[in-house]
């Protein structure tokens, strides 16, 4: 299948200024774009079967969290995840909500494309990503749980306002944490550098899938065998 045609390009036209301007000012503004009904409904079950093939080779982590996660390199040549991924229109669409002229797809083997597979019992802690942005497109929910919950802009360059950043962990600044949707074929731009963010407990017998695509703003982009082996266990050969 055409990558194209996994995109409900008629909701969301990629080459749209109309489309584009208003994502770019929402990431500005919150660090977050949400696009919901962005994978055509009628293309999920094709994904999400592809989701539970994969998942039956994913590689359990429980660094901060505990999930199973399945490497760029495990994705065949078939897949459709992958073919969605390497489509150049996405790469650009993305660039263009966060304003930049271009993006590079990760260098990395194991990290340019992950599927985050969350089973009963997995959670991912509050945390802060390394990186300016991650794009996510939610592919099936849990029963009950795997919320993936935010605290935008908590911090910034110059202020790491510690203090708040441990209330909210503790338990104790609900009022700031929001629920983000991510109902089944969303695309999520989020910069999690300066948000604090994690996903819930997930409860019952249907794994969260979310596939997870790595960008940069400069080409060859790794991470380093520290975090190869944290993440997936092995490192290139």
């Amino acid at each position: 299948m055409n990558p194209a045609a996994l995109v409900n390009t008629d909701r969301w036209p990629l080459e749209s200024d109309a489309v584009i301007a208003p994502l770019k000012q929402q990431f500005q503004a919150e660090h977050i774009a949400i696009l919901p009904g962005f994978i055509r409904e009628e293309a999920l079950t094709q994904l999400v079967q592809e989701c539970d093939e994969l998942a039956t080779i994913a590689y359990h982590t429980d660094n901060n969290a505990n999930l199973d996660v399945v490497a760029y390199d495990q994705f065949p040549a078939h897949s459709l995840i992958r073919a969605l991924y390497e489509w150049d229109p996405l790469m650009e669409f993305v660039a263009r909500v966060l304003g930049h002229d271009s993006l590079f797809r990760y260098a990395d083997p194991f990290g340019a494309l992950n599927l985050s597979v969350m089973r009963d019992g997995h959670m991912l802690g509050w945390h802060f990503d390394q990186t300016d942005f991650v794009v996510s497109i939610a592919l099936q929910p849990s029963l009950n749980g795997g919320h993936f919950e935010n605290v935008p802009m908590i911090r910034s360059q110059n202020d790491d306002n510690a203090d708040v950043v441990a209330a909210v962990r503790a338990g104790e600044r609900p009022d700031l944490v929001r629920t983000e949707p991510m109902a089944p074929g969303t695309l999520m731009i989020f910069n999690g550098r300066w948000s604090y963010h994690r996903v819930t407990t997930v409860h019952g017998d249907v794994p969260r899938h979310v596939a997870l695509l790595a960008y940069d703003t400069k080409p060859g982009t790794d991470s380093n065998d520290e975090l190869k082996l944290a993440r997936y266990g092995r490192l290139p050969v």
